[in-house]
């Protein structure tokens, strides 16, 4: 079975949805698990910042389990996932993740039993389709990698970044066979394949 979190954005302001966040993606690893860190949809060409500072937020909200911290690399991705028992996937730019992350045909068949965790651009990449919001969409509906049979919305209602429109009433009104998913800021919901 394969846990998959889907979280809405923002995952570094500390409040309680993000505290409960980080716990419930550490919940059911092991001590001494690994976390594959995945910065594919970053806009920052240096990355080790973020790197530090989400394996800190992991290993204080682990209670006490030693982690081990995996930095994504494209050229060994698939040897990395093999070895991690989560996938960290945070938010950026979602067309260049999905731009990355698709050259990888074996991706799903390797995440069976991990968890998957994917914040805005990464909830984006895992769902089926999804409404982006304005700069980076022209109010068409973007489709994910399909992981999980949803629509999904992130950043739903939010002030600073929210949906296009145009995409998120078209999103509504297409693919009704498949749930969607709202998610403010802050929000995050878990799915179990």
């Amino acid at each position: 079975m394969t846990k998959y979190i889907l979280h809405g954005g923002y995952t570094r302001t500390d409040n309680d949805l993000n505290r409960s966040f980080y716990e419930e993606i550490v919940r059911d690893v092991s001590d001494g698990a690994t976390i594959l860190l995945c910065y594919f949809a970053s806009r920052d060409t240096d990355i080790t910042r973020k790197f530090g500072q989400d394996s800190q937020i992991f290993s204080k909200w682990a209670h006490g389990k030693n982690l081990i911290f995996l930095l994504a690399d494209e050229s060994n991705f698939m040897e990395q996932l093999k070895k991690a028992d989560v996938l960290y996937i945070p938010g950026g730019s979602t067309p260049k993740l999905l731009g990355i992350l698709k050259n990888y045909l074996e991706l799903k068949e390797n995440l069976d039993g991990k968890t998957v965790v994917g914040s805005s651009a990464g909830a984006y990449a895992i769902g089926r389709y999804s409404a982006f919001h304005d700069d980076e969409s022209d109010g068409e509906i973007r489709e994910g990698l399909g992981l999980l049979p949803l629509r999904v919305v992130c950043h739903y209602k939010s002030i600073e970044l929210p949906p296009n429109s145009k995409a998120l009433n078209s999103l509504k009104h297409m693919g009704q066979d498949l749930e969607i998913v709202f998610l403010g800021d802050f929000e995050w919901k878990v799915f179990k394949v």
